[in-house]
């Protein structure tokens, strides 16, 4: 991949993470908590942790290539 292909990867990456993390918040909001189980929590949380270290390893992986080039 290129690095705007790269960079712009990694934007939605953060972004699908911070559309997880508000669905979560308004469902906790708007339905009956107390019925959650316990993988309501984990999963969400599984899921947003991986998807910003993929976004965050790729801005990292960016601004090597860019350190190399100088």
């Amino acid at each position: 991949m290129n690095k705007k292909r790269k960079e712009k990867f990694a934007d939605l990456l953060l972004d699908i993470a911070k559309y997880i993390v508000t669905a979560v918040l308004l469902a906790t909001w708007f339905s009956d908590v107390q019925n959650w189980e316990w993988y309501s929590y984990l999963i969400p949380i599984v899921v947003v942790v991986t998807i910003t270290v993929g976004g965050l390893l790729l801005y990292k992986d960016d601004d090597k290539e860019k350190r190399k080039k100088r």
